[in-house]
Formats: C-alpha cells, structure tokens, sequence
C-alpha cells in the first residue's frame, strides 16, 4: 500500500535520544556487529577517516563516564547516564587521512581539502553517528549521544591508546531506557522543512 510505513521509517519516527537507563548485566551479542555496519558510510574522496571503539566492558565503561564528568552531570540533579549503559561506541576522526587522500593523483587537481567551508571528516563522522543509533534501535535498546566537548579527551585517548592527532567526535550510548512517568510538556516545534523555496 502507497501510504503503509516502510521500516527505516518507523526506525526513524520512533528514535529519540535517552540519558537514562537502567543498570543491567544482560548481555547483547548482536552490539558487537554494530561497528562493522556503523562505519558502512561514504566518506570524501573514499578516505577512510572515521573510526569506531566498541566499549562494553564494564570497568572500562565506568571509566569513560568518569572522564565525561558523569559526577558533575549528577550534581546538577540528573542520574547517571554512561556509567549504565550497555555499550559505547567512541567515533574518532583521522582528519590527516582526509588531506592526505587529497594530494593523491586524482585528487590534487580537486578544492585543497584545508579549505573545505564544511569539513567532509565531520560530516562522514555524523553519517557513522547516526548509522550507530538507528543499529541500537534496531536491536531493541535505546541509543544517546554525548559530544566531546564534555570529556577530558586527554585522558580519554591516554586510557584507550588513541594517537594524539585523532579527534574526538563522542560517544554513542546504547542501553535499555528507565521509563520516566512524568509526561514531558509539549514543545512548538520550528518550521524546519522547507518545499522548493525557504519559508518562515
């Protein structure tokens, strides 16, 4: 039928982003397929610069949160988010990969990737990001994000071995939602698609 929902769009309808789930130790064998398909995505000039660390060990979960200030989260009156989370998938940036695919033979004549208005290593970092949470959603759970601009990103890449000149683009969470009772208000929502012409 013409108007029946395809699956990708009730993925898509149903995805929110969850800060709080509750503790659980049951295992989910099909998180460990979901960096494989994360990094599925086209990247510039097919530079291979976005990558993936699968974090699902607990200790090493608990210590992510406490190098994304988790406490600093608590004090201000939420609960713990990362720290219970099932699984983490840290999206890192080789930005040097990117430049250096663009002084290969049949890209020198191409826009010195220095000068790109938009960094393409950001937007394929966002493709993975967003490949990541519709996989959790799809196995059940619910999926987060947290940026990089709330990490000691120092001791972040110091505790994971990650090389000094990679970026950070952050973590995506993966664990089963605490179901809040409290009915959140409804918010006007911004005109944010536009048919053939910009329109307030």
């Amino acid at each position: 039928m013409q108007n029946e929902e395809t699956y990708l769009q009730s993925l898509l309808k149903n995805r929110k982003i969850v800060r709080n789930y509750i503790d659980s130790n049951q295992i989910y064998p099909e998180l460990k397929k979901i960096s494989e398909y994360t990094i599925k995505i086209p990247t510039a000039g097919f530079s291979r610069g976005i990558e993936i660390i699968h974090i699902s060990e607990k200790q090493n979960i608990k210590t992510m949160a406490k190098y994304s200030n988790e406490e600093l989260y608590v004090a201000k009156g939420f609960e713990k988010w990362l720290s219970k989370s099932i699984s983490l998938f840290l999206i890192i940036i080789n930005e040097e990969a990117y430049h250096k695919r663009y002084t290969e033979v049949d890209k020198n004549s191409s826009t010195n990737s220095k000068d790109w208005p938009t960094p393409y290593w950001y937007v394929d970092a966002g493709a993975a990001m967003m490949n990541c949470m519709l996989l959790i959603e799809e196995t059940g759970l619910k999926s987060g994000f947290l940026g990089s601009h709330n990490m000691d990103i120092k001791n972040i890449k110091n505790h994971l071995s990650i090389p000094d000149e990679y970026l950070l683009l952050g973590f995506v969470t993966a664990g089963i939602e605490k179901v809040n009772n409290n009915k959140n208000k409804e918010t006007k929502r911004k005109k944010i698609i536009h048919n053939e012409y910009f329109s307030k």
